[in-house]
């Protein structure tokens, strides 16, 4: 066997292939390391209404449907019909195949959603590779965006499938054609570029934002053209890709003609082109303040200042801000000549992003006064962002002389990636926390909030202080100014309704919440009106009502009538430990106990009942079999 020279070293074993192996595998630990918590977590509304309580995710021949239906059409809402006006059909796909395996446990799309946000990073590894040149970018790209926490709900969160997905075809995408173009002249490429055109029309039939891929690809092109001299005529390859995006858009608008099933009201309705393009340049701002300030799981109590309000945005400095980063950010993507990295990147921020200028299709908001800026947005264009700082960071670091500075440095970067996976961590089980949402609530001036947010500032407080401090008179009362502010939503009836029940005053409950069980479609198209999201509001409660409803019915003494809304509980997929909890009480207030009718009392009554071995009130529940517990509780 020969040995190497003095002056030859034995090949690596750490090659090309076997660090992006490793590289593979860091991202998928990463991932799971840092929103291990995610994976107990049920799913949330959005997520449920597409995966097991969505009619085409259930039914065999569900997969035909999804493809000339509305992203939500299959949600079993039990209230309104739950469109969207989107058209994701390879989501729904997606979700139609898990559902096979996953059926109604919730961990296995957590976990998915974890891979496929761990292959995303890994893909912009490889794309920042080819184009920085060099395998460190790449893994710091892949790093910080694995564990950034800007990306945390759409890493952990199902209900976020759609903005994961099409970016992973999107970069993909990117790589192919980039390997087409930089291929060696004589070089067959017509394979790769039909197989873009394929990962196009995926990622566009995934979300909407991919339509931004064709000019994508321009840019590609132009940048290797700065860089290589690679001929103007390959950005003839991207013809066949905008041909398909042509293709695309006559299939969605000209045949589909997909619709919602209530009338819209957006942001262009409210507002004029001007304030709507001054919206656009503050949450352009926003966005990439939350990726390059990693602001964490309490950003908007922390930043009041960069809520995206409508109002008044002449007077805001937000907005000159904003206007300023847009032009620096324009001169950087012309700054080919001189900074081709930062033009491309910069570029590709822009062209990614460029979908979020239009505001007014965004079918309500919790008010029409703020302009939505939902982190999972900018799941694509932060990519670009992140690379750019990467690329950035390994070339200033390429400067560094002396091991003691070296090893300092990735010490520095070490701690860095690690504070941003513990933020992130943070900050993908704190999305709903309603102390931060009040607070931040009580850091803005009370005129420039809207009345549904007014409404729901006093319904923090009466749930989450004046309740847990038993100052349930309080509690009411900030209900009933909820009330009386939206009375044209069932949150906060059911609110109230919530609170008169630990009063124990059970008509009141049934006052307040009979007309909202099964409200006319013609009445919630004329509260639509004046608020444009009844409808999901109805749908996002709509367990609550029925379980409400059975309680007040159970302590009035009408069994069968408490039971048969129980069921309806359960049929809209309401906790199940509480119906728990509720079966229990109504077997004793109306089964054969007849505690309401005790003489020591009803409450020590109800402590002291235990449901009987084989009782149909015991859990697992289903739909079909809760159907006969209201023979069980007839005389």
């Amino acid at each position: 066997m020969t040995q190497p020279g003095p002056s030859e070293r034995p090949p690596s074993r750490w090659g090309p292939r076997a660090r992006s192996a490793a590289l593979a595998a860091t991202l998928v630990l990463a991932s799971f390391v840092t929103y291990h918590g995610a994976l107990r977590q049920p799913l949330d509304s959005d997520a449920r209404f597409l995966t097991y309580q969505n009619a085409y995710t259930i039914a065999p021949d569900g997969l035909a449907r999804i493809w000339t239906s509305d992203f939500f059409q299959g949600a079993i809402t039990h209230g309104v019909p739950y469109l969207s006006g989107y058209y994701r059909p390879v989501t729904n796909a997606v979700f139609w195949l898990e559902y096979r395996l996953a059926g109604r446990r919730a961990w296995p799309y957590h976990a998915t959603q974890l891979l496929l946000h761990a292959l995303t990073a890994f893909l912009l590894s490889l794309l920042v590779r080819r184009l920085a040149g060099g395998w460190w970018p790449g893994a710091l790209a892949a790093l910080v965006f694995a564990l950034h926490p800007v990306n945390a709900f759409a890493a952990s969160q199902p209900a976020a499938r759609a903005d994961v997905l099409f970016a992973t075809f999107y970069l993909l995408a990117l790589l192919v054609f980039d390997a087409a173009v930089t291929a060696p002249r004589g070089a067959r490429v017509a394979g790769r570029i039909a197989l873009t055109a394929l990962l196009f029309l995926c990622a566009v039939l995934s979300k909407e934002m991919g339509i931004t891929l064709p000019a994508a690809l321009c840019l590609l092109v132009l940048y290797h053209h700065a860089e290589g001299a690679v001929p103007w005529r390959r950005m003839a390859w991207t013809i066949p890709v905008w041909l398909v995006g042509g293709a695309y858009l006559a299939w969605r608008f000209a045949f589909l003609h997909l619709s919602v099933s209530m009338p819209t009201v957006g942001y262009g309705a409210a507002y004029s082109p001007p304030v709507l393009v001054a919206g656009a340049l503050k949450s352009l701002l926003i966005h990439l303040a939350r990726v390059v300030v990693p602001l964490g799981p309490s950003y908007p109590e922390l930043n009041p200042t960069l809520v995206n309000y409508a109002l008044s945005p002449w007077s805001d400095p937000l907005a000159y801000g904003a206007a300023a980063v847009a032009v620096l950010l324009l001169v950087f993507a012309f700054s080919w000549r001189r900074h081709r990295d930062l033009a491309l990147w910069s570029s590709l921020f822009l062209v990614t992003f460029s979908p979020l200028v239009r505001v007014d299709n965004i079918a309500g908001t919790l008010a029409l006064n703020v302009f939505l800026t939902q982190e999972r947005w900018i799941y694509l264009p932060g990519a670009a962002a992140i690379a750019a700082i990467a690329v950035g960071a390994v070339t200033l670091a390429a400067h560094v002389r002396g091991r003691h500075r070296t090893l300092a440095l990735a010490a520095a970067a070490g701690a860095a990636l690690l504070s941003l996976g513990y933020a992130a961590s943070l900050h993908a089980g704190r999305h709903a926390d309603p102390f931060a949402e009040l607070r931040r609530l009580y850091r803005q001036p009370e005129e420039r909030l809207s009345r549904f947010e007014q409404a729901n500032k006093l319904l923090l407080y009466a749930e989450w202080v004046a309740m847990r401090m038993g100052d349930t008179a309080e509690a009411e009362a900030r209900a009933r100014r909820a009330v009386r502010l939206v009375s044209d939503s069932p949150i906060p009836q059911a609110a109230l309704a919530g609170i008169l029940a630990r009063r124990g005053r059970w008509t009141e409950v049934r006052d307040i919440l009979d007309p909202w069980l099964d409200p006319p479609l013609a009445r919630l198209r004329a509260l639509h009106a004046t608020n444009p999201r009844v409808g999901d509001d109805l749908n996002r409660i709509g367990g609550l009502v029925p379980f409400l409803l059975a309680r007040a019915h159970a302590n009035g003494g009408d069994g069968p009538r408490a039971a048969a809304l129980l069921c309806e509980a359960v049929r809209r997929e309401f906790d199940r430990a509480q119906v728990a909890q509720a079966a229990r009480e109504m077997y004793a207030l109306d089964g054969p106990p007849r505690c309401l009718s005790a003489p020591g009392g009803v409450a020590a009554c109800v402590a002291r009942v235990e449901l009987p071995a084989g009782s149909p009130f015991r859990p697992p529940f289903d739909s079909a079999g809760c159907r006969g517990w209201p023979a069980a509780l007839r005389p």
